[in-house]
């Protein structure tokens, strides 16, 4: 018989990309497993009692009732982390009193998030209620989904994941090589992690040099966001018009004619602004695998080994990007196909292997399989 499972967030659709990734986690276990949704709700409450929901062993007001009452006989529950209090522990405690031999699995979407969930002084108690029952947590949740590398988290033990999305949505990049030039794209809503002005700066470098270089390089940055005059302010301090090209937001088959005719995909180059010097795991990172595109980036990439061939890693500091060895990469991965189609099919086989759904919930699947044996 195949087991049930539902899987429970805190009004997480109110978010698009959460909503959208709900529904990428929920597809992918459907195969395996009877699933439901349970979305735990929060009701308006009046001043007073939002209040005196603020003091360390009151509770945040939430549909806890209404959600247990949806349970019928779960083998597992899969749940996206929410802030610990003293309803939200209870709730675990009461689900095992009543199912014992069902496993709950929390997924910390980001850790640590204390920075990211606390870092303001108006969530300070919340952040003490955290630190109060976070600690009891390990008594009914069996298991925590893991982006890091960290084995116990809390006290409970952990199951390695990563980021992933629907590779087969994600058109590949078309086109051809072309001989002596590389157009560089990078799609975002353009902030401070991404620190595009190094690109900037060192097209400035390679372009003020003395003679012509061999390889024309050209930068396309695609959207908008609070960074995007800062770039363009670089661009014509440089008198770098002719190589730096600027587009609004793009989608659809506008965007994909663009991708065709680029070559390398940029990630983010401005972690080191956040203080963050790990590993990245950032969905436009799984973007360019998916594309089938080579990629550069100022910080690691989580699922990507040391040698991976298709990607360079430039320092994650404020220092310009030598654009001469942004074309001494792109010359060696040229090396490695015959057309851009070759090169872009080993790309996208490593994005359907390592950060396609598939890839990245099966820990999560083996757990619960072999938990149940």
């Amino acid at each position: 018989m195949m087991k049930k499972g539902y899987y429970i967030h805190f009004q997480g659709r109110q978010s698009i990309g959460v909503s959208k990734k709900i529904d990428m986690q929920m597809e992918e276990l459907r195969k395996f497993y009877d699933m439901r949704e349970i979305e735990v709700g929060t009701p308006s409450r009046p001043l007073a009692a939002r209040v005196l929901g603020l003091f360390p062993t009151a509770s945040i007001k939430r549909d806890y009732e209404e959600a247990f009452a949806k349970l019928e006989n779960p083998d597992f529950l899969y749940v996206r982390r929410t802030v610990a209090d003293r309803a939200y522990f209870h709730f675990w405690k009461k689900i095992k009193e009543r199912y014992p031999k069902c496993l709950i699995v929390v997924e910390l979407f980001t850790y640590p998030y204390d920075r990211d969930d606390f870092g303001k002084w108006n969530a300070w108690p919340f952040y003490v209620k955290e630190l109060l029952y976070r600690p009891r947590l390990k008594k009914y949740i069996d298991r925590f989904v893991t982006y890091t590398e960290d084995d116990v988290i809390f006290g409970i033990p952990t199951i390695h994941s990563s980021n992933g999305i629907r590779v087969e949505s994600i058109p590949q990049i078309g086109g051809e090589f072309r001989e002596k030039q590389i157009n560089i794209i990078g799609v975002a809503f353009m902030q401070r992690h991404h620190g595009y002005e190094r690109i900037i700066e060192g097209l400035r470098a390679y372009y003020s040099g003395a003679g012509t270089p061999e390889w024309r390089v050209e930068l396309h940055l695609v959207g908008d966001g609070p960074e995007k005059p800062l770039y363009q302010e670089l661009t014509e301090k440089y008198h770098l018009e002719e190589y730096v090209h600027f587009y609004p937001t793009l989608s659809g088959a506008e965007l994909d004619r663009l991708y065709d005719i680029c070559d390398i995909a940029l990630v983010s180059f401005g972690m080191y602004k956040a203080k963050f010097y790990g590993k990245m795991g950032a969905l436009k990172s799984r973007e360019c695998l998916a594309k089938g595109m080579p990629l550069i980036t100022g910080c690691a990439i989580d699922v990507l080994p040391e040698d991976y061939p298709y990607a360079k890693v430039f320092p994650n500091d404020e220092s310009p990007v030598d654009t001469r060895e942004i074309v001494a990469f792109y010359e060696q991965v040229r090396y490695l196909a015959d057309s851009k189609k070759e090169l872009s099919d080993a790309i996208r086989q490593f994005a359907l292997a390592h950060v396609s759904m598939e890839a990245v919930m099966r820990p999560v699947v083996s757990y619960i399989e072999s938990a149940g044996e």
